[in-house]
């Protein structure tokens, strides 16, 4: 069990990370030509803003995280919780971004976690 919720908070850095940066990228002006002046100013936003540097500090926590995971438990049990990412961002999107969900990707969505729910009793 401790270990699901360990697997859990891997695949919640990880995409929470994916959000942080959506919302960093919002802010960045990219260059239509890139020159050394042009790739310098661009090298400064990026890493001055908070919510890019977030995203890549969630991502290598997620990284630590996982590898923590994969040297205690069968590959095959904790992968497809990765799957879960799909849905935190979905509806972390709708409540961030105001991103439409719909029918379709809430039955998506329950697919998901049934089919997480039934290989994670496999093992």
């Amino acid at each position: 069990m401790i270990f699901t919720l360990i697997i859990v908070l891997s695949v919640f850095f990880s995409s929470s990370s994916q959000l942080l940066l959506k919302k960093g990228a919002e802010t960045l002006v990219i260059p239509s030509v890139f020159t050394l002046e042009t790739i310098y100013r661009l090298s400064i936003n990026i890493i001055s803003n908070i919510y890019l540097v977030g995203g890549v500090l969630f991502q290598v926590i997620a990284l630590l995280v996982w590898i923590y995971v994969l040297k205690k438990v069968d590959v095959s049990y904790a992968y497809p919780f990765i799957s879960l990412g799909f849905v935190f961002v979905i509806f972390m999107g709708y409540l961030l971004y105001n991103e439409p969900i719909g029918y379709i990707k809430l039955a998506g969505s329950l697919i998901i976690c049934i089919g997480v729910f039934i290989l994670s009793k496999a093992n």
